[in-house]
């Protein structure tokens, strides 16, 4: 286990963080300049980008915590040694919660709502829930309220594990340490009672989620077209960021294992990388049964105010061609892709689906933000500069993130009791 540790701390690679630092400043400054000089389409396109990017990033930040809270709950040993490498996801949600301020200033381009209120008989039904202050007011709450509990289980699990590293090496972990690990007495009696702590924090923080999650997915995203609404859509929009999450994980997990060399393959083994796999592609399965199930559902009721946000999608040109090529990405081809025993258990293949199935749930946001926002019979697909560089901006800052919250902490709950060997070897 003092291997794990002395492996830990690392230098994030000047290049690596010049590269990162300056996908930043392209997205900030494409940001800027397309609010500065844009026309009125142009405008909205930049915030529509920011849009896709603020959910995306944020959705998938917060769902590799809740990665972690899965494992704590069930108890979980296969999943211990990615059970760090879930947490430091968190590490971009302050970013997340400041881009959800900036959001606020688009509202009233993305949401017709704010200006041009549903109208049903004449009355605006939808005006007690769909007025802009209320709407700030409410996601500033479930934002702060998930984002703190959040840190707060982070929190609760590195502190045994920072305690367990000094006990090995004096002195690790520095000044994050220090303060950290401020007022920690006996280790034995800490570990215990971050243990049961933890056991109270993780099922409220999943109930929070399930809430706080379904606001905002419906506030966000399902209000960019305010006469349609779907019960399952906030469970699909989820279950596509926890699929999103997997996908990075998976990349992180194998880069891990590459970097601790065989005391990391004793416990992110080939069996655990194979485990990861399989649960990133019943994640998939279950996407596109939450996505199959609202799309019946809409199609056996034909309801007037419920079609047309399917139709536009899956039966009028060019939206039908993405929504195609979504399925065959996020369904098919991934579900040939890590079907194969074989396939599941080597590494680099692994690493690569794990990035186009995250590639993959980024396009899928586009599908479902981008039409709700474009003028009946003008459908067309944006996709330049714009689209490119606030993504990269957005990508950059989460890689930036993750990887100064990873270099600073034990890469792996060495602490923690259920992080054990493998008991067949790979």
């Amino acid at each position: 286990m003092k291997a794990i540790v002395e492996k830990s701390l690392f230098e994030i690679p000047k290049q690596i963080r010049m590269l990162l630092w300056a996908l930043i400043g392209l997205g900030v400054l494409m940001f800027v300049v397309g609010l500065a000089i844009g026309d009125h389409e142009g405008v909205k396109r930049t915030w529509q980008t920011f849009l896709i990017n603020v959910v995306f990033w944020g959705g998938l930040s917060q769902a590799g915590v809740i990665m972690a809270v899965i494992w704590q709950l069930t108890d979980s040993k296969w999943g211990r040694p990615f059970k760090r490498l879930a947490e430091a996801f968190g590490a971009f949600l302050p970013i997340s919660f400041l881009m959800f301020i900036i959001l606020f200033f688009g509202g009233h381009i993305l949401y017709e709502w704010v200006e041009k209120p549903f109208l049903h008989h004449g009355v605006a039904v939808k005006a007690g829930w769909l007025n802009y202050h209320f709407f700030i007011t409410r996601n500033i709450f479930w934002l702060l309220l998930m984002y703190g509990v959040s840190f707060a289980f982070i929190r609760l699990s590195l502190k045994p594990d920072f305690g367990f590293a000094r006990t090995l090496i004096p002195g690790w972990g520095g000044t994050l340490a220090d303060k950290l690990l401020k007022g920690y007495n006996n280790h034995k009696d800490e570990v215990v009672r971050m243990e049961l702590l933890s056991r109270k924090v993780a099922p409220v923080l999943m109930i929070i989620y399930a809430i706080a999650g379904s606001f905002i997915s419906w506030d966000f995203v399902m209000t960019l077209d305010q006469e349609w609404f779907s019960t399952l859509f906030a469970a699909f929009f989820m279950m596509g960021n926890l699929h999103a999450a997997l996908g990075l994980l998976l990349i992180v997990a194998v880069t891990v294992r590459s970097k601790l060399g065989s005391d990391g393959e004793a416990y992110i083994t080939i069996n655990r990388i194979h485990d990861l796999a399989k649960l990133t592609f019943a994640c998939a399965m279950a996407w596109t049964y939450l996505g199959f199930s609202q799309y019946i559902v809409i199609w056996y009721g034909d309801l007037s105010e419920e079609t047309p946000f399917l139709i536009i999608r899956s039966m009028i040109q060019p939206w039908s061609t993405v929504f195609v090529i979504v399925i065959l990405w996020l369904f098919v081809s991934v579900f040939l892709g890590l079907m194969p025993r074989t396939l599941c258990r080597t590494p680099n293949f692994v690493r690569a689906m794990g990035g186009y199935i995250a590639l993959g749930q980024w396009f899928a946001v586009y599908l479902i933000v981008v039409p709700s926002l474009q003028e009946p019979g003008h459908y067309h697909i944006p996709f330049g500069l714009h689209e490119i560089l606030i993504t990269a901006g957005f990508g950059g800052a989460f890689a930036l993130a993750y990887l100064t919250f990873l270099s600073k902490v034990p890469l792996l709950p060495v602490s923690d009791k259920h992080l054990c060997h493998s008991w067949h070897g790979r």
